[in-house]
């Protein structure tokens, strides 16, 4: 970064006042459920002892006994975002993540219904398949039963082509799709639907600050309308599962 800064000279976004939204972070935090907080301490066993039963799988072999912390930081980060990425079998407890996250959504679905505000959903470690359980899936039957449209929430995979990408975005801009579902390799880069954009969505954080940024990107860029009628703001929520790896990674990304 020093010799970087010594042959170049380079100016942010804000240094030649390109002409965004503000950006207005918040860290949500949401208590773990009855289950989550016994499978901490499931976790927390495992790490000590390395007795893989104790998750419901195989004990360790001998290449997995020597990648136990990286099993166990697995088994967090998906504990964290949603007990039914461990097993299918646990509930839908009305407190988790996708539940908070559904209601924040519908309160901003409705708070700009007049100027048909869009947002935008980030998840990388449970993105879209068809007939298999998924976070998207599993927040959009949620919003659909709080009254939005399924036709106004979509998910960037089912976008295949790049005119189906297209359309999408356009349908984005327009406000006919409201809510947009994607992960930050297939979302994060290259998409032009700021135009109505009020809120970005953090089920959880990427590793990297860089990829937090583009996320962002999609809504606090220029040619973003929200400057004429939501304040010139747009909400960035995180959403954080307390006593879990999230608390972690989001300072990390600090």
């Amino acid at each position: 970064a020093a010799f970087y800064n010594e042959i170049t000279d380079y100016r942010t976004a804000e240094d030649v006042g390109v002409d965004r939204p503000n950006k207005n972070e918040i860290l949500h935090h949401i208590p773990p459920t009855p289950e989550q907080e016994d499978f901490i301490q499931k976790l927390m066993q495992f790490a000590k002892t390395g007795d893989a039963t104790l998750l419901g799988r195989l004990p360790l072999s001998e290449t997995e006994e020597k990648a136990k912390m990286l099993i166990a930081t697995d088994y967090a980060r998906k504990m964290a975002l949603d007990m039914r990425m461990i097993d299918p079998n646990y509930e839908d407890h009305p407190d988790n993540k996708a539940s908070h996250c559904a209601k924040m959504i519908a309160e901003y679905y409705h708070k700009y219904e007049a100027h048909k505000g869009t947002q935008f959903v980030f998840s990388d470690l449970s993105t879209y398949k068809p007939n298999e359980w998924n976070i998207y899936s599993d927040i959009k039957d949620k919003l659909v039963r709080l009254g939005i449209p399924a036709r106004e929430i979509q998910f960037i995979q089912t976008a295949k082509t790049e005119q189906a990408r297209k359309k999408l975005f356009t349908d984005m801009n327009n406000g006919t799709v409201r809510v947009l579902f994607g992960s930050t390799s297939m979302l994060g880069t290259g998409v032009n639907a700021q135009q109505r954009a009020v809120a970005v969505h953090h089920l959880e954080v990427p590793w990297r600050p860089a990829d937090l940024e583009q996320r962002n990107g999609r809504a606090v860029r220029k040619g973003n309308t929200v400057k004429f009628w939501g304040g010139n703001v747009v909400d960035i929520i995180i959403y954080g599962t307390e006593k879990t790896l999230d608390a972690y990674k989001f300072n990390l990304l600090r």
